[in-house]
């Protein structure tokens, strides 16, 4: 596979041979990298390229499903067996990815609904994501962070149009504090905090991303016939087409954690 690498450095792209150059380290086989999507076909579209060039890298690539698909049916007979055939189109196409079928995890949260499971609350017994005898966003990827010990998480911005990719991000953020910490020890135990990179899915980024990967054509062709494997979306030829016109490059966002401290903002204020 043939990758090539940018980062922006003071305002300035700087180009890296290798994605561990990159990203600073020697090497990545040590590595775990966990993908949480909030719907099948999100990290294909926006990060398939990293995700290809982190398998063959040697990275223990996990990815995380979150919602099913149920409302995803495009006419009155997919509506019945719409989460069966996008659950197939899913292990198909991130297996084409390189992604092992054993490090996918499918949850069963209902899509354009994911609001109603914001949280964490007491199970009532009858919730199909119930874990440790808990329910909720924050219950199940603090589970699945601590589960995984990602050393990156990579999950679509926080400013995206679909209402259930704002939620998952804003989710995930605050489940990685809370794995981190000493919280719901039921849920296994702390795991460190892990760097965190931002995909565009549906538009722009909300802040400039800094890290540019081009693969070559083979692996770009590879990444569409893994997005046209979602047969079952109706739309998913518009999809690929689109996608074929951006190129073969992904762009990334990495995050910086800042936690508040007044000597942010006394510079501002001093001298009066």
């Amino acid at each position: 596979m043939s990758f090539s690498f940018k980062r922006m450095v003071d305002g300035s792209p700087r180009a890296f041979s290798t994605m561990s150059e990159l990203l600073g380290v020697e090497s990545l086989k040590d590595e775990s990298w966990l993908f949480v999507s909030p719907h099948d076909d999100d990290i294909v579209v926006g990060g398939g390229l990293w995700m290809m060039c982190a398998v063959a890298a040697g990275v223990d690539v996990h990815l995380l499903v979150v919602t099913d698909g149920r409302q995803g049916y495009c006419n009155d007979q997919q509506r019945s067996t719409i989460v069966e055939d996008r659950r197939g189109e899913l292990f198909e196409g991130y297996e084409m990815l390189g992604v092992k079928g054993r490090n996918i995890y499918t949850l069963a949260y209902a899509d354009a609904a994911l609001h109603s499971f914001q949280g964490r609350r007491q199970a009532t017994g009858t919730e199909r994501e119930r874990i440790a005898g808990y329910v909720g966003l924050q219950n199940t990827l603090t589970h699945y962070l601590r589960r995984v010990r990602p050393k990156r998480v990579f999950v679509p911005g926080a400013s995206d149009y679909h209402p259930d990719h704002q939620i998952v991000h804003n989710e995930l953020l605050i489940s990685i504090f809370h794995a981190s910490g000493e919280i719901w020890p039921e849920l296994g135990l702390p795991c460190r905090l892990p760097a965190v990179y931002e995909m565009a899915i549906y538009c722009d980024f909300a802040r400039d991303p800094n890290l540019e990967l081009k693969s070559d054509d083979e692996e770009f062709r590879l990444k569409l016939d893994a997005i046209s494997v979602f047969q079952s979306q109706q739309q998913v030829a518009q999809l690929v087409e689109q996608v074929r016109d951006g190129g073969p490059y992904e762009y990334l966002h990495e995050m910086a954690f800042e936690f508040y401290s007044p000597q942010t903002y006394r510079s501002r204020f001093a001298g009066s």
